[in-house]
């Protein structure tokens, strides 16, 4: 058993947000600019929504039983929210992920041409209007962030995959604001580009608030889920075969009848169970 106390998890943990932040920008970033310069420009929403997915794909991989591969100041704040980090935590997890951002993009300066520029800059393009640019940020990372709860705080027998459906959303939403908003997501990485390339949109506020207010939004969505017992009318949906469904029916009608109600009802339950319900089927 390891003698380090929960400090020292923490830096360890913010140390893996940081290296894994910087990672993931370098090859995003990095991708999307060279993909972007190799077409003249013509890979558009496609090429980026590639280099940004794929990127965090291979590094939230490498990074999730490090962190948990935040990444981002979005989901670690939607993630405050629900209660799965603590106010200590979230600040490591918020400055880790600034530095390590910035350290990303300026190694994507470092190791390219001195001709070629960072062209990831978030703003506002192709008459897209401030109302439309900050909705659009604020919902697409709602749905980022709402994914990332369904599929790591929500264990079930897919969460160690959940490095392709975590890519996957943020390939989505850059296939879909790219050609508007140029798809930040991502408050540190909107800081990152524009600290770099040394140029800030008039609009870059957008990509803070947009962002983290749509985190708010899926903690809310997370949240309310978990209060209507979601888990409960789906009880081993993920079953292999009909004995291991039967038994996960079985066990969360017995702790149904254990809290003493018939009406559904919030079971008692931290952000952090040691068991879920929907899980009972893996202890046969």
């Amino acid at each position: 058993m390891s003698s380090h106390g929960p400090r020292i998890g923490w830096a360890i943990q913010s140390l893996g947000e940081l290296i894994g932040t910087a990672m993931y920008m370098y090859l995003a970033i990095g991708g999307a600019d060279a993909v972007s310069s190799a077409t003249n420009g013509r890979s558009g929403s496609l090429g980026d929504a590639f280099a940004f997915g794929i990127a965090l794909i291979v590094t939230s991989w490498a990074f999730f039983r490090i962190s948990g591969s935040h990444f981002n100041p979005a989901i670690s704040f939607s993630s405050l929210i629900t209660g799965h980090l603590n106010i200590p935590r979230f600040i490591m997890y918020f400055i880790a992920q600034l530095l390590g951002a910035m350290l990303g993009v300026a190694l994507v300066r470092g190791t390219t041409p001195s001709y070629e520029t960072i062209g990831q800059v978030n703003e506002l393009a192709n008459g897209e209007s401030i109302a439309r640019g900050f909705f659009l940020e604020f919902f697409l990372t709602a749905i980022l962030c709402f994914t990332y709860h369904l599929i790591v705080h929500e264990k079930n027998r897919s969460t160690f995959m959940f490095a392709l459906p975590y890519g996957l959303a943020i390939f989505s939403c850059h296939l879909f604001a790219t050609r508007y908003t140029n798809a930040a997501i991502n408050p540190a990485r909107a800081l990152a580009t524009s600290v770099v390339a040394g140029w800030f949109s008039p609009n870059h506020w957008i990509f803070w608030i947009g962002p983290l207010t749509g985190a708010i939004l899926a903690a809310a969505l997370h949240i309310l889920f978990r209060f209507l017992d979601f888990d409960y009318h789906s009880a081993g949906i993920d079953a292999e075969n009909q004995a291991q469904y039967q038994r996960a029916q079985d066990a969360v009608k017995r702790t149904h009848q254990i809290n003493n109600t018939d009406q559904g009802g919030y079971y008692e339950r931290n952000p952090n169970p040691n068991q879920n319900v929907n899980n009972d089927n893996n202890n046969v």
